[in-house]
């Protein structure tokens, strides 16, 4: 079984137990106590009108039509279409409240999972497939809201049932038995239609998770299905999970198809009762057919409430299984604080940043380098797994030093640990000598500039995704980070330049294009600490030539990690760190290794580019053309 399979197993096992579901439910609700009170009022105006309409009936009868006053039948007649058009006109302002407040639960409880979804640490993506947390955020969210609906209609009907009760029972207590034996028998098979309704529930929208991750996987992977042909196996394996979830709603629907007749057909039990009993005590005088008629209306009046009953529990437990995935979600334990530091955007000051070409710094990002520091750090995605052991490792305030190693030696990992994306499981990190867990999340993420290998724009301009760190910034600060990242070319060979359309993923653009916009959101924040993956992997060598050239520029004053293949960006480094199976594995300028290091040639041999910055092999004795244009710490 996969760790994403495995997760999402324990999710649903979270859900089933159903604790959380129908306590979401009840505190979104009760955040919206004015439509909540609204719908209700309507409701009981509405049961209103339905209670006064067999008395009323009653008296019609057995005054104006038996008794042949023509007045009281007219009057009656008329009252009783007064009391049809307000109980119409208010169960239309039922309805209205009722879908408002569904609204609104629903936005709020969407709100609150994506807030969550956006703090949750990079640990819980890795294991979480975004389509099944789309799923929560859409088809399970819509189930939730469903009963929500019904809660002024299901408390009018309940008042209702009361009313009649209390009603018929004053008339005779025996026909009002038998006319409300039904609502208890409807009572118990609703019972158990929910307990049998519950495990099939979890397993459809299980099954929908699942079949949103696999389509929002086949679109997000349409080039390399088309690249490989294989058009028709993606085809086959949504088929197959779009037919898992056709077979777990029909099992849905047996069960429903199984109880709804009986919800359909007990009320009509009762009617028949009470039209035989009925009968019989009109035929010996002791009831008359005004009454008759009041109980056989009030018999009519019930089933709809009943029906509605039914319907409800059918809703109302599919919506408990939907809330307690959405629960699980929610009580999984977010990223650390997120406050912001101290400063206020308006005692927000600027400066030049170290050779950043008059870009300006926020407030509460350090002035200049930070040192970073790991300190005996042990970490792995899983127990037993570890990918970095014992590592230590000094960046200095300023410096900047390039990691290099095979797949899988922990290059990017130890990046992604500097921004506490991952917790270590071990030792300590320190940023400006600061243990990482000891700095508020979003002071400590301003302090740091990421670049990733693969860089992720998002639907918007080009201006939005630049400034997506930065909001601030300026049109200024964008152009000399563009400068610096070589995306001159990008954004004036764009229809509106800053403002032209960045379609969903940068997918409009090539993988160079989208590296170059990528580092220079990273540039235009300014940051004090640089964490590059690979900043030049998807540009060919002119453009690597250009890119290179500004990192120089960039990098100066700024605390610098970068992972690197290309042997022209290992040369901007003052030191190179070499790791292999998770350890530090040697360090020192990259001359050095290449001279001392079988494993750090070897390395550099398995990349395009050779093994030194001017060609495709090791230079004798360890130099290489362009160091004495260079002035590099070779200080281990």
């Amino acid at each position: 079984m996969t760790i994403r399979a495995w997760a999402a197993r324990a999710l649903a096992a979270r859900a089933a137990r159903g604790g959380p579901g129908l306590p979401l439910i009840v505190a979104a609700v009760g955040r919206h106590r004015r439509l909540l009170a609204a719908g209700i009022g309507a409701g009981l105006v509405w049961t209103g009108t339905k209670l006064a309409a067999p008395p009323l009936v009653t008296w019609t009868i057995d005054a104006g039509v038996l008794g042949g006053d023509t007045s009281r039948l007219w009057l009656g007649v008329m009252l009783f279409a007064g009391l049809a058009v307000v109980g119409a006109g208010f169960a239309g302002l039922r309805r209205y409240y009722g879908q408002c407040l569904a609204f609104v639960v629903e936005a709020d409880l969407r709100d609150r999972l994506l807030a969550r979804v956006v703090r949750l640490p990079a640990a819980f993506h890795d294991r979480h497939p975004g389509g099944v947390l789309v799923a929560r955020a859409t088809t399970d969210l819509q189930q939730a809201q469903q009963p929500v609906i019904n809660i002024a209609i299901m408390v009018s009907n309940l008042v209702m049932l009361v009313g009649a009760a209390v009603l018929l029972a004053s008339i005779d207590p025996v026909l009002a038995a038998i006319a409300l034996a039904p609502a208890v028998a409807v009572f118990a098979v609703a019972v158990r239609f929910t307990r049998r309704l519950g495990p099939r529930a979890l397993d459809l929208q299980t099954r929908l998770g699942r079949l949103a991750s696999t389509v929002e996987e086949s679109i997000a992977g349409v080039r390399t299905t088309k690249g490989l042909g294989t058009e028709n196996d993606e085809r086959r394996r949504i088929h197959e999970r779009a037919g898992e979830v056709q077979r777990a709603a029909l099992r849905l629907n047996t069960v429903r198809a199984t109880y709804q007749p009986l919800i359909e057909l007990l009320p009509a039990f009762g009617l028949v009762g009470v039209l035989w009993i009925g009968g019989l005590r009109v035929a010996h005088g002791s009831l008359t057919v005004g009454e008759l008629v009041q109980f056989s209306y009030f018999g009519l009046v019930i089933v709809g409430p009943l029906r509605i009953a039914g319907m409800t529990a059918s809703q109302l437990k599919r919506a408990v299984v939907s809330a307690g995935l959405v629960a699980a979600v929610l009580d999984e334990r977010q990223e650390a604080s997120p406050r912001q530091p101290a400063a206020t955007a308006a005692a927000r000051s600027t400066a030049t940043g170290p050779a950043g070409g008059g870009l300006t710094r926020s407030t509460g990002r350090a002035a200049g380098g930070l040192e970073v520091r790991f300190e005996g750090v042990t970490f792995g995605y899983g127990p037993g797994r570890p990918v970095l052991r014992d590592l230590d490792l000094v960046v200095r305030a300023g410096e900047c030093v390039a990691v290099v190693g095979a797949t899988g030696s922990g290059k990017t990992t130890l990046g992604a640990l500097v921004p506490r994306f991952y917790e270590v499981d071990a030792g300590r990190i320190l940023v400006g000598g600061r243990d990482v867990r000891q700095w508020p999340l979003a002071e400590l993420r301003a302090q740091l500039g990421v670049g990733f290998e693969d860089a992720f724009l998002f639907s918007g301009t080009v201006r939005d995704n630049l400034r997506f760190g930065a909001p601030e910034a300026d049109d200024t600060r964008l152009r000399v980070a563009v400068r610096l990242a070589g995306a001159q070319d990008v954004v004036a060979g764009r229809p509106g330049g800053y403002d032209a359309a960045v379609g969903e993923r940068g997918l409009d653009l090539s993988g160079g294009q989208r590296q170059r916009l990528s580092l220079a959101r990273a540039l235009v924040a300014d940051p004090p600490v640089l964490l590059l993956d690979s900043p030049t992997s998807a540009v060919d060598p002119a453009k690597e030539a250009e890119i290179v050239a500004s990192l120089a520029a960039v990098i100066q004053g700024r605390t610098t990690l970068i992972v690197a293949h290309q042997p022209a960006v290992i040369a901007l480094a003052d030191r190179v760190v070499l790791l292999d199976g998770g350890r530090v594995a040697d360090l020192g300028t990259h001359d050095d290794l290449l001279a001392r290091s079988p494993r750090y040639r070897q390395v550099l041999a398995a990349h395009p580019g050779g093994t030194h910055p001017g060609g495709a092999g090791a230079h004798p004795g360890g130099a290489h053309p362009g160091d004495a244009d260079r002035a590099v710490s070779v200080t281990p």
